[in-house]
């Protein structure tokens, strides 16, 4: 097994080194960071680089008597003395050995997993200890969210969470909102959040969790509104509704269709009587927007985004130079995403329904 040049394994943060020391009391050597049921690597490297393809190296983890044998490698039989939790889990770099490299790959990481390891050379280097690593194991779910009432109860559940993370609701516009915790228990080693706020505007709400310890957050979004969503699958194209009441002819009147997020409004569609709408479009749209102009005479501007990523899930405003109107569009994806894990609901207020009809009053 080739060492590949990076691994990063959710937030998950590799030093290699070269470093070394006698004890094995005082700080480790380096911290590694690793999120439950990821792989990771444990770095072990001599400062001299020196090919170790003929040398006894053995990795163990602190905290019992005896050290438990994580991995132990001699030119013939490199699992021999392995405790029971880590065969068949842990494996070394072959073509690396070469350089001095002696890191290993743990799989499929535990809670139990986590601790102090030490990577030592106990015939080339008998009184030394090459590397010692702390590895950190943290367990984060997404987070579970519903509505409660009608009227805007917002719930967020964070179940089986270590170390425990900081729970937040937070609107659009990225701003934290009031919330009431009203679950903070710990149950063997894990803990289980849940948290609640009211809402009363429409609008998409995102509820966050994050573990300062480990750079890690996860979340997930639900979104409110006074009418049903447009709702496609990921890859398929969505045709946003927008329609003046009265049905009159609009092809000399500008209107312009924004998106609405955390970091402000983006111009996803600009029509102006001889412009192809394109003028200042946000990149993440260009090419995929297109209106009806078929359609303009009858008092349309619908608008149709083609080929939908989740990254569109969200708020839109279908804007006159009078009047706005939201829609809200959810893109079902296939699979989630890796950097911030997230998952989208979208309830109504007391409506159900995935065609979305609007029509300005």
């Amino acid at each position: 097994m080739e060492l590949p040049p990076l691994l990063f394994l959710s937030f998950c943060f590799l030093t290699l080194s070269g470093r070394t020391f006698a004890a094995e009391s005082g700080p480790p050597d380096s911290r590694v960071i690793v999120m439950e049921d990821d792989d990771v690597i444990l770095p072990c490297s001599l400062s001299t680089n020196e090919n170790i393809e003929k040398a006894l190296f053995v990795w163990k983890k602190e905290g019992t008597v005896p050290l438990k044998v994580v991995f132990m490698f001699d030119p013939s039989i490199y699992s021999k003395g392995q405790d029971d939790e880590f065969k068949d889990r842990v494996s070394h770099f072959p073509g690396e050995l070469k350089y001095g490299n002696a890191s290993i790959r743990m799989n499929k990481t535990q809670l139990a997993d986590q601790g102090n390891y030490t990577c030592s050379f106990p015939v080339t280097q008998p009184s030394v200890k090459t590397s010692r690593i702390e590895l950190v194991v943290g367990a984060a779910r997404k987070p579970y969210v519903t509505i409660l009432k009608d009227k805007g109860l917002l719930q967020c559940e964070v179940p089986g969470a270590f170390p425990k993370p900081t729970v937040e609701w937070k609107d659009s516009n990225g701003k934290t909102l009031p919330s009431k915790m009203v679950q903070d228990e710990e149950e063997q080693g894990r803990f289980h959040l849940t948290i609640q706020t009211t809402v009363t505007d429409p609008g998409c709400y995102r509820c966050i969790a994050t573990q300062m310890e480990k750079w890690h957050q996860i979340s997930s979004e639900i979104c409110v509104h006074d009418g049903p969503p447009v709702i496609v699958k990921e890859g398929d194209d969505a045709i946003l509704p927008c329609s003046v009441y009265d049905k009159r002819n609009i092809e000399s009147m500008p209107f312009n269709w924004k998106k609405v997020g955390p970091a402000g409004q983006k111009v996803i569609f600009l029509y102006d009587p001889g412009n192809d709408g394109r003028t200042s479009q946000d990149e993440q749209f260009r090419g995929r927007v297109s209106h009806f102009s078929d359609k303009l005479k009858n008092g349309n501007a619908s608008i149709t985004i083609k080929n939908t990523k989740s990254t569109d899930n969200g708020k839109y405003i279908c804007s006159f130079s009078d009047r706005n109107l939201p829609v809200f569009l959810h893109v079902d994806a296939a699979s989630g995403n890796v950097m911030i894990r997230a998952t989208f609901i979208s309830v109504t207020f007391g409506i159900t329904g995935i065609v979305a009809v609007l029509t300005f009053l």
